[in-house]
């Protein structure tokens, strides 16, 4: 599996909060073809994803580096030597982290290919522009962050406040009726999408994430991340 260095600012790691994390170990070991022991997610033997036991289910994203979120209106709810929770403005909950290996696996089945920010206004986009010093650029009402010319993440303004994540899957169809099989729901699509053949989906807890069918990756992309690791 390629791998690519990350930096500040950008998107790094995400955590599954599950009020059963066995239920959850199951389902996403047969969805996504993770192997996960002792919280941790692995994909071809990368990390990828944590599972944390809690009193509610969702995905937190966490980011690399970060300024001084309470100055800039958000809080501090949380932190420890290798997670800070913070939440937003308008709620939303995020991560920031420190981590010595900074090489995280994106874009391909199994793990993360996008991430989207939905928040109740724009202030709060303004406040993660200035808390990780983000480029963002924007068209008709969405937000894009852009780094090296290249967008990572969306951001738009809705009814909810919270950090969504989107997974690639190598075929959706297949995806899907994984989903069912494991006591999960297709909750939109499958249907084409922003980014593909797209479908929106809870977990068994009810832990919403979308997945997007993506390609696998050629033998020379993975020789190409791998020369930098």
């Amino acid at each position: 599996m390629p791998a690519f260095e990350g930096k500040d600012g950008m998107p790094f790691w995400q955590d599954l909060m599950t009020t059963n994390v066995l239920k959850s170990t199951h389902f996403y070991s047969n969805v996504f073809g993770w192997e996960i022991v002792d919280g941790t997610a692995r994909k071809d033997g990368l990390p990828v994803a944590g599972l944390v036991s809690g009193k509610a289910d969702g995905w937190v994203t966490s980011f690399m580096g970060g300024g001084e979120v309470e100055k800039l209106g958000g809080r501090i709810l949380s932190a420890d030597d290798e997670l800070t929770l913070c939440e937003d403005p308008s709620g939303g909950l995020f991560g920031l982290m420190d981590p010595e290996e900074r090489f995280v696996a994106a874009g391909e089945p199994g793990v993360p290919v996008w991430y989207e920010l939905v928040t109740t206004d724009q202030a709060t986009i303004d406040f993660y522009g200035d808390l990780f010093d983000w480029e963002i650029r924007e068209e008709d009402g969405y937000f894009l962050a852009f780094e090296d010319g290249a967008p990572f993440l969306g951001m738009y303004v809705g009814e909810a406040a919270s950090w969504v994540s989107y997974f690639g899957v190598e075929d959706l169809e297949a995806a899907c009726k994984a989903v069912e099989a494991h006591g999960g729901t297709v909750l939109v699509g499958p249907g084409q999408g922003a980014f593909g053949p797209m479908a929106g989906i809870a977990d068994p807890n009810g832990a919403q994430c979308f997945i997007v069918e993506v390609d696998v990756p050629t033998f020379e992309e993975i020789s190409e991340a791998d020369s930098v690791l």
